[in-house]
């Protein structure tokens, strides 16, 4: 192969190699449009740290924010980030809200130290089963949330931003059906789940 054509080929190549850089760096930017916050800047995903015996938590602060994708579409799994059906149509982000501060304000009430903190959970993702989904073949639950642990009374950071991914396996089929026979709903079972992350990730 000629001089010439070698330099024709090693350019081609950097070419190629930026075209792909490009192409990485536009799925950044698709991810800022649709709405992070600042919170979202950082975050880390690192196990949150042992709850201190002194801490107490005076507030449970829960944001879905409005940036958030909501759909009502009707397929197995329908490209959004807040997917809830078991309440009737409505204003999603507040029934979400409803669903995590009515999980997690008892499950965190226990903790009485004496030094006053609040629990800042922001929610990124809350993706339940559409009706196609739970009475055939079933999914998963995504629930996924970043939480800041800040001294109620001075502000101060107790604990980073740290993104939570509670993801669990929904049930389908048959199996949905005679749950809710037995009581057993989509919300029971992301109580459920939400309380129990509380009691492991934070021992007092």
């Amino acid at each position: 192969m000629s001089i010439n054509a070698n330099r024709l080929f090693a350019a081609g190549v950097l070419c190629a190699a930026m075209a792909v850089s490009g192409c990485a760096n536009m799925g950044n930017v698709t991810r800022a449009d649709r709405g992070e916050t600042d919170i979202d800047r950082g975050v880390s995903a690192a196990p949150l740290p042992a709850f201190s015996n002194d801490w107490g938590v005076a507030a449970v602060n829960i944001t879905v924010p409005r940036s958030l994708s909501v759909s009502e579409a009707h397929g197995l799994k329908p490209r959004a980030d807040i997917v809830w059906r078991e309440d009737a149509p409505g204003d999603r982000y507040v029934q979400v809200e409803a669903i995590m501060r009515g999980a997690l304000e008892p499950a965190f009430a226990r903790f009485q130290g004496s030094v006053p903190v609040e629990m800042n959970i922001e929610v990124t993702r809350f993706h339940a089963l559409t009706e196609r989904a739970r009475y055939t073949v079933g999914g998963q639950h995504e629930i996924e949330f970043v939480v800041t642990v800040r001294h109620a009374e001075t502000g101060e950071v107790l604990s980073a931003p740290r993104s939570v991914d509670l993801t669990f396996r929904a049930l389908g089929g048959r199996q949905a059906v005679e749950a809710e026979q037995q009581g057993i709903t989509q919300r029971s079972r992301i109580t459920e789940h939400l309380v129990a992350w509380v009691a492991t990730e934070f021992r007092a």
